[in-house]
């Protein structure tokens, strides 16, 4: 593959952990991060649990003034952002700002900024809105955000797909630079969706588990007892570089994989017919596998959307069966995020950092929940809380509203 895309950073905010290195730790020790949701102001049924994060501590990154001009999924961007540029060890002073770009996969944007702007318009007057309100609750802000905090100028852009936003961010942001316009990106997804008013309009897919009577039972794709999925807050970025980036900073030891090929497809309609988003799905791999150097027989490890719904699950299923036939049997599935819950906008960014750190430690997230529920899958789905598997290359999946399908390729460098 020509104009290489190396993957050098890692950085995460969760409700696992508030930097890479502690969200691993975290994933792997088996605990179950959903914790009870406490909302007031919720219109209809709201999800019992969900991943929340604590403990965050933006001061140390942020200025004042830029903190009081952001909402909460920008505080989580840029925090995540630093993890993983701390994690790649770049010095911004010596790079070209104009050629880093930040690409940035989100769907709700600042919910709690836009009620609260609201309950005061109506409460108190226009006069007394922050002004802060007209650039910080809309997908596009933290982007901005981030560029002011560490003033990033190149090419950039917001990614609005559902649950596909993370992962079409990240193949925007491998193709910006595959055609040089830029030479890195910080580039990723932030999700705030525990809100009264986002959940509301979550509820209105019916894709959310509303019955859960404990963390465990929240969220559980692929098995008879689903109930729909468990929402949660975060940020996950990566830092992307091509090869002429390394070169100049001298920085080939920090490679952690590669970007690949990537697959986007849509049904073309609302509710397609089940064979066709099967179709759909199994083309979006497919592309994903052509159009990288990788042979469908060396991907390891699937990185599953898992909605948690019965035609969903089907869907993702049955078009791996479509794709790969008998030898899925050799493959390893996971879903990582049910240990947390699901991140819509940034699922997929939050995807393909958990699969690089599963390839580059030779340790695959498992599904706890499997051993005591009966599934209704034939894939190869990873055992226990972790196991020990080395894998090469691994293919992450992401699906949204209107049968949107997307499929990415990720491979460990050598």
């Amino acid at each position: 593959m020509k104009n290489k895309v190396f993957v050098t950073g890692v950085g995460m905010v969760g409700p696992c952990g508030n930097n890479a290195g502690a969200f691993w730790e975290g994933l792997l020790s088996g605990v179950n991060y959903m914790t009870p949701l406490q909302l007031e102001g919720t219109v209809g049924a709201a999800p019992p649990f969900a991943g929340q994060v604590r403990g965050m501590e933006p001061e140390r990154v942020i200025s004042k003034r830029l903190l009081k001009k952001c909402s909460r999924f920008s505080v989580m961007s840029i925090l995540a952002a630093k993890d993983a540029m701390d994690d790649a060890r770049w010095e911004l002073g010596s790079m070209s700002r104009e050629r880093i770009g930040i690409f940035v996969g989100n769907n709700s944007g600042g919910w709690e900024s836009a009620r609260n702007g609201l309950r005061v318009l109506h409460t108190e007057g226009a006069p007394f809105i922050d002004p802060n309100l007209a650039s910080n609750w809309f997908p596009a802000a933290a982007q901005g955000h981030m560029s002011l905090a560490f003033d990033i100028k190149g090419y950039s852009k917001t990614v609005i797909a559902d649950r596909s936003s993370g992962l079409l961010a990240i193949a925007y942001a491998a193709r910006a630079i595959r055609s040089g316009i830029i030479d890195a990106a910080i580039v990723g997804g932030a999700e705030t969706p525990l809100d009264p008013w986002a959940l509301s309009f979550y509820n209105s897919e019916g894709l959310l588990n509303l019955k859960a009577d404990s963390p465990q039972a929240a969220y559980r794709p692929f098995v008879e007892a689903r109930n729909g999925m468990a929402l949660a807050e975060g940020a996950a970025f990566l830092c992307l570089e091509s090869e002429r980036s390394l070169q100049r900073r001298e920085a080939s030891g920090r490679v952690r994989a590669s970007i690949q090929g990537f697959g986007f497809t849509n049904d073309g309609q609302e509710a397609a017919p089940l064979e066709d988003s099967v179709a759909q799905c199994a083309r979006a791999i497919r592309l994903a596998i052509g159009h990288s150097d990788t042979q469908p027989e060396s991907i390891g490890y699937l990185s599953l959307d898992g909605a948690a719904s019965a035609r969903e699950d089907g869907i993702e299923c049955s078009a791996i069966q479509e794709v790969f036939g008998d030898s899925a049997a050799d493959k390893w599935a996971g879903c990582p995020k049910t240990s947390f819950g699901n991140t819509v906008g940034a699922a997929g960014a939050f995807d393909v950092a958990l699969s690089v750190l599963a390839m580059n430690h030779g340790e695959l997230p498992g599904l706890p929940y499997l051993a005591e529920s009966v599934p209704d899958h034939n894939l190869n789905f990873v055992p226990g809380i972790s196991s020990r598997i080395a894998v090469e290359s691994s293919l992450i999946l992401a699906r949204g509203r209107g049968g949107v399908s997307s499929a990415l390729v990720v491979n460990k460098e050598a």
